[in-house]
């Protein structure tokens, strides 16, 4: 019994069972005792009403009568009447000569009351004679639905308990006693000692779910049994086999020895080669700058000698001038048509000499815009699609006998914050590089400028329909110097102080390998920083009205 009682009282499934059919029937019981208590409720609030309407039907006329006529003692008879009528509790008669009469205590809270207009029929008129207030008490209805509440509620507290107790009893009996008893039972198995089967203490030829889980666990068993004969074979199989891995290992290991040395060896020598490798690859790094510079230095001395050779030409031309312009004032025959001759030799010397200064100033001025460090300057905002306006204006000032179709696919209100300089310069060499080389050969030249943003990375296409640029220069376009056109005035700096401009901009511009248009397309990314007002900065606008 003790055994029993622990196990009914300890069981986790039977006290969440139990638990869960309490609850349940907890709410079960409110639910049902409020719908009852309302319905109660307003039974009785009914049954207040019609006693109303009764004595609307049958007490007013009298009482209208008896005020008509002034009678006190019958007024007196009917309220006391009135009063022993169940749950009234109050009375007020108020006529319009403003008498009253009164039967009970009125009450402030918990009750009901209704008001009654008095008139006497004389005739086939209704005269208003007086004011009838009736005042039932709902203390009496609250208290009959409290007990019936406490009735209610323990009746089906007891019936409650009462069930969950029967119920975790079968839960017990048909369920818990099992799965001990089956705790137990696993508990015990030990595959080294004979198999004893499991069993249920109820009528074995019930098909029921704790007959067919003592089957299964018996039949498992039988199969855990058969399969633990079988791994202690192989365990003697695995030693016996482990004895004969033991004389392999040994072999193995003098193997391993043999090849730890043929490796160490082909090791050392890749080591050496590696060695070899580095410094061949330091070697070609440093020729490869050397000749980078030595490619710089002689386009520099190349672009600049050709101006400084001319020059120098004049200058001794000059000289030779004057040496000729000194003897002729100093002779006797000298005339004027002889001077004039030499002063105007002398004048095209001087004016070659200014044009290839300029020319020389031009070019180190470029070289100047191509190494200028101008990263630190101030970064300013502006609208992007103004800036690359002013840019083709300017170039297209310089190319006068092209007419371009310029197409822009930008939002007009996109302002952006960045290097303003840096930007101009490169839109304006990429602008200036489809103007000189592009068309050439075509009729309606068109260049489309497309950009948009990605975060704060900004990406514009620059490209055109033009020729395009062939295979063995496309490597070459961004090297300073190069360039297709050196024998009409071309430096090769262009695209090159782009390249420079957009690596200060911590971006990258290339040459997209398809063009939609035909010709080259140029794509230009570095990050931007987003503009706070849409306005243009102060300085760029007076720029672009200039």
């Amino acid at each position: 019994m003790q055994t029993f009682t622990s196990q009914l009282i300890n069981s986790p499934i039977g006290f969440k069972l139990t638990l869960s059919i309490v609850i349940f029937s907890s709410l079960i019981t409110i639910l049902t005792t409020g719908f009852q208590l309302v319905s109660d409720y307003k039974g009785d609030v009914d049954r207040i009403e019609r006693q109303f309407n009764n004595i609307e039907k049958v007490n007013l006329d009298v009482l209208a009568a008896s005020i008509w006529v002034i009678d006190d003692r019958l007024i007196n008879t009917q309220i006391h009447g009135l009063i022993q009528l169940p749950d009234i509790t109050y009375i007020s008669i108020n006529d319009d000569s403003g008498q009253e009469w009164i039967a009970g205590e009125p009450s402030p809270e918990n009750t009901i009351e209704k008001s009654f207009e008095l008139s006497y029929s004389s005739g086939n008129d209704l005269i208003p004679v007086g004011t009838l207030l009736i005042q039932a008490d709902l203390k009496a209805v609250y208290d009959k639905l409290l007990d019936r509440i406490i009735i209610i509620l323990f009746s089906n507290a007891i019936k409650t308990f009462i069930v969950a107790g029967f119920i975790l009893f079968l839960i017990w009996y048909m369920v818990t006693r099992h799965l001990h008893r089956l705790s137990l039972y696993c508990q015990k198995i030990d595959l080294d000692s004979p198999f004893v089967p499991l069993s249920f203490d109820q009528n074995e030829n019930k098909d029921d779910e704790f007959h067919q889980v003592s089957h299964a666990i018996n039949t498992m068993q039988q199969q855990l049994r058969a399969s633990f004969a079988d791994i202690k074979r192989s365990k003697q199989e695995l030693l016996d086999a482990l004895t004969d891995r033991e004389r392999l290992l040994a072999l193995e290991t003098s193997y391993k020895e043999e090849l730890s040395s043929q490796v160490k060896e082909q090791t050392q020598e890749l080591e050496q080669s590696l060695l070899v490798l580095k410094r061949a690859q330091e070697v070609l790094v440093e020729q490869e700058k050397m000749a980078a510079l030595g490619g710089l230095v002689s386009g520099v001395a190349h672009e600049i000698n050709t101006p400084i050779g001319i020059c120098l030409t004049a200058a001794s031309s000059q000289l030779n001038h004057i040496d000729e312009l000194i003897k002729v004032i100093h002779s006797e025959n000298a005339t004027l048509e002889e001077i004039n001759t030499i002063l105007e030799e002398y004048q095209l010397s001087c004016e070659l000499i200014v044009n290839n200064i300029t020319r020389a100033s031009s070019l180190i001025q470029k070289f100047k815009t191509v190494a200028a460090q101008q990263s630190q300057e101030e970064k300013r905002s502006f609208n992007l699609q103004q800036e690359l306006i002013d840019s083709h204006e300017s170039i297209k000032a310089l190319f006068k006998g092209i007419d371009v179709d310029l197409q822009f696919e930008i939002d007009p209100m996109l302002s952006v914050k960045t290097n303003y300089n840096l930007l101009k310069q490169i839109t304006t060499n990429v602008l200036s590089n489809a103007y000189a080389h592009a068309f050439k050969q075509v009729s309606h030249p068109i260049i489309n400028i497309k950009a948009e943003l990605e975060g704060t990375q900004l990406n514009i296409w620059i490209q055109d329909n033009g020729s395009g640029i062939t295979e063995e220069n496309i490597t070459r376009i961004f090297e300073p110097f190069f360039t297709t056109s050196r024998n009409k005035g071309g430096t090769g700096l262009g695209l090159s102080a782009a390249f420079n401009a957009t690596t200060l901009l911590k971006g990258s511009i290339k040459l997209l390998p398809e063009c939609k248009l035909g010709g080259a397309c140029f794509h230009i990314d570095f990050p931007i920083e987003l503009s706070e007002d849409e306005e243009l900065d102060s300085d760029i606008f007076f720029e672009n009205l200039n």
